[in-house]
């Protein structure tokens, strides 16, 4: 850091102005306020009323005029005059003879209107501006620096404003303000590289841009201003925050007018984040803990600890686990060590969160707590004991009683964030349980319920972005292609960046994945597959061995299922869908053993101890397949009754459709004799036209044609010639227009 730096901050040092001087900007904006207030006095006292529309827009302007840096003459007076923002021509008059009467008449002018005198009369209620207002409080603080500078201080800011005026003029005479001079001529020349390089020199924090406008100033509470609006919408609806690049850029400039806002970088820190830029984020946070103010005023360590856990943060979203957990160690020693239990508590949580390999027993009876700042603790830790519950297996009932708890504490404090988490961890944990009609009932309720909450600004939190990609998946399993198409469009207009985009991408790799699959586009299926990796191993590894089945390449999907059973790190859900998977594979190789029982039976065990229904009902659709493939059809018919009603009421129209199959093949092997086992095949063909649609509907050829071969080849049996030929002519019809190779018919998945 430099000396200089650490001087600014020390406030015995008598060489450094402790007043922020205005700026001729700043007694333009008070000459605008004074203006409008008499222009709309002499509206009123002639009997008039003011036009709304240029009431609005004046105070829109007025707005932005005192959030953001000042401005050149020249800008100021065609922002004036702009479509948006277009004020009264009384107004602009006013203020124009103003301008032309300090800039012609001399200081004494200056003198007049910087009386405070004046200055009261702006912030008189009955005209209109209140002191105790957001411009008032502007007005004061500019009017009482006014009032405090001495001769010479006035002299010098006249001479400013004499500067300012005359350039700006001299401006508006010669026409709108041009480019940088090459700008325009070199654009075309521009090519892709030397995007990427202006790209990475505007995120770059040591560079400003060189045609930045010198009167264009931020002041700190200006900059204090932009920074605490720009973090508030990066955590909560980053749709409405700068583009990163352009936040970059302003960032440059506050850090160049104010080098030791701490916050500033911090809120770079932030940007770069959402980039996944983790050396430009590193370099942020390193830069932003240099300047802040505890660092600078004492000398004891106080402060490291904070650094700490946002260095443990920024490697647990970059999935450094190792750098996170060292960090985290380092931030409890040094939080124990100067008594910081709020810095203690946020450690802890986080080395829970990366952590944590089981339990304890859940606490039904909850501590009555007052403390907001403890309330939302409890908040927290609820959401997270229940969500690792559910991985461990635990009673939904439990699960479900912690939330309802969860529930009152938000509702009773108002935690409008914490309420939508709440929702949107409700649908997560339906889907757990395999009531996918309950998941995306309760998504559509917590969108439904951000149209009505006036009050916070979550309509583009993270519980929006899981529902959205729920509601996703649940569309195209339902044979929604465009509800689906939709709602991933919208999801990814919502959430463009990291972390929250990670949920639609995800749910788009699995509905690529599918519809690869269904159409047989391998090599697709594969490269999304391994974009899912990206996003989640265990998902992308199941995906590809998916794939792998689907294609008949059994060695090589028994070898990716088996190293995925091995891994320690794999949840409930996912061993029953590998060991599931294990079991359709030995199906595709026409040989049904003990170990494929075996695999199914451990699969039923852990989906039932693990309360996951649908998984269950899967597995025993599974089970009457191999037993029907033994020759045990009133075994396998068993079977199917148990799960039937549960993957009609919660499942995909894919698995509806299979089951329908399976279903009508089991109930046809059944029969006593032929003549029995005909007119149960004829019974069946309704569920089995429905689920050629159904099939159809996804463009899973190979299975509307293994339908078909089946319909056709079993009436063939019992001799029925007429029904043969009318499926032998349907599968050849289909065939011709959706050609499918001959290995990839009549397979186990």
């Amino acid at each position: 850091m430099h000396f200089e730096e650490l001087e600014a901050l020390d406030p015995r040092n008598p060489t450094l102005a402790r007043i922020e001087m205005p700026t001729p900007h700043k007694v333009s904006v008070l000459i605008l306020v004074q203006q409008y207030i008499k222009a709309k006095k002499a509206a009123t006292d002639t009997g008039l009323f003011y036009p709304t529309k240029y009431r609005r827009n004046f105070c829109m302007l007025l707005l932005k005029l005192i959030q953001y840096p000042d401005m050149t003459y020249n800008d100021l007076y065609q922002l004036l005059c702009s479509p948006k923002f277009k004020i009264d021509p009384v107004h602009l008059e006013g203020f124009e003879k103003v301008m032309a009467d300090v800039f012609s008449l001399g200081i004494e002018t200056l003198f007049d209107f910087a009386e405070m005198d004046n200055i009261e009369k702006m912030l008189a209620e009955q005209l209109g501006v209140s002191q105790f207002s957001l411009v008032g409080l502007y007005i004061r603080r500019v009017g009482v620096i006014l009032e405090r500078l001495s001769f010479p201080e006035m002299m010098a800011l006249h001479k400013n404003i004499c500067l300012y005026y005359e350039k700006g003029v001299r401006s508006l005479t010669l026409g709108p303000r041009k480019p940088h001079c090459g700008a325009s001529t070199t654009a075309t020349n521009i090519t892709e590289d030397d995007e990427n390089t202006i790209e990475e020199s505007v995120l770059d924090t040591e560079t400003v841009h060189q045609d930045r406008n010198p009167h264009s100033k931020w002041s700190p509470k200006q900059a204090q201003l932009f920074v605490s609006q720009q973090c508030n919408l990066l955590e909560k609806n980053e749709l409405r925050a700068l583009p990163p690049i352009e936040m970059q850029t302003k960032l440059n400039e506050i850090i160049q007018d104010n080098p030791l806002n701490a916050k500033a970088y911090f809120l770079g820190y932030m940007n770069q984040l959402r980039l996944r830029d983790v050396f430009g984020a590193l370099d942020a946070l390193h830069r932003s803990f240099d300047r802040s103010p505890n660092m600078i005023t004492q000398n004891d360590q106080k402060g490291f600890q904070y650094f700490s856990v946002n260095l443990a943060i920024l490697h647990a979203t970059f999935n450094h686990k190792k750098e996170a957990l060292n960090a985290l160690k380092e931030c409890i020693m040094l939080a124990q060590e100067c008594g910081d239990k709020r810095c203690l508590d946020l450690a802890n949580s986080w080395y829970c969160l990366l952590n944590s390999s089981r339990i304890g027993p859940f606490e039904k009876s909850l501590p009555d707590i007052q403390d907001p700042g403890l309330i939302q603790s409890l908040s927290l830790a609820i959401e997270f004991v229940v969500a690792f519950g559910a991985k461990c297996g635990f009673l939904p009932l439990d699960l479900f009683e912690l939330l309802l708890k969860s529930d009152e504490l938000n509702n009773k404090n108002t935690l409008l964030e914490h309420i939508s988490d709440s929702l949107a961890l409700r649908s997560t944990l339906w889907v757990l349980y395999g009531r996918y009609e309950m998941s995306a009932l309760y998504s559509q309720l917590l969108l439904n319920l951000k149209k009505t909450w006036v009050f916070g600004d979550v309509s583009n939190s993270e519980s929006v972005s899981k529902v959205l990609a729920n509601l996703a998946l649940w569309f195209y399993a339902q044979g929604e292609h465009q509800l689906s198409a939709v709602l991933l469009y919208h999801a990814r207009t919502r959430f463009p960046r990291h972390p929250f985009a990670a949920d639609w991408m995800t749910s788009e790799c699995h509905i690529s994945i599918q519809q690869a699959i269904y159409r047989g586009r391998w090599q697709d299926a594969l490269r999304w597959c391994c974009q899912l990796y990206l996003l989640d191993k265990h998902d992308g590894n199941i995906q590809r061995a998916i794939v792998y089945i689907s294609k008949s390449y059994n060695n090589t999907a028994r070898k990716i299922l088996q190293n995925l059973l091995q891994d320690n790190e794999l949840d409930t859900l996912r061993q029953v869908r590998v060991l599931t998977l294990l079991a359709c594979n030995s199906l595709n190789e026409n040989n049904v053993s003990s170990e494929t029982i075996d695999l199914l039976m451990r699969a039923s065990v852990i989906a039932e101890s693990a309360y996951m229904q649908y998984e269950h009902a899967m597995v025993d659709v599974i089970m009457a397949q191999v037993l029907l493939q033994m020759g045990l059809p009133q075994k396998a018919l068993q079977a199917l009754r148990n799960s039937i009603e549960t993957i009609y009421t919660n499942g995909g129209i894919y698995d509806r459709a299979k089951t329908d199959f399976i279903f009508a093949r089991c109930l046809v092997a059944a029969g006593r004799d032929r003549e029995e086992q005909h007119k149960r095949l004829v019974k069946s063909l309704p569920s089995l036209e429905r689920a050629i649609e159904l099939f159809r509907k996804l463009e899973a050829h190979a299975k509307v044609l293994d339908v078909l071969v089946y319909i056709s080849k079993t009436f063939n049996t019992f001799g029925f010639i007429a029904e043969r030929n009318k499926y032998a002519c349907k599968f050849k019809q289909y065939y011709t227009e959706n050609p499918v190779p001959r290995e990839y018919l009549g397979m186990a998945y």
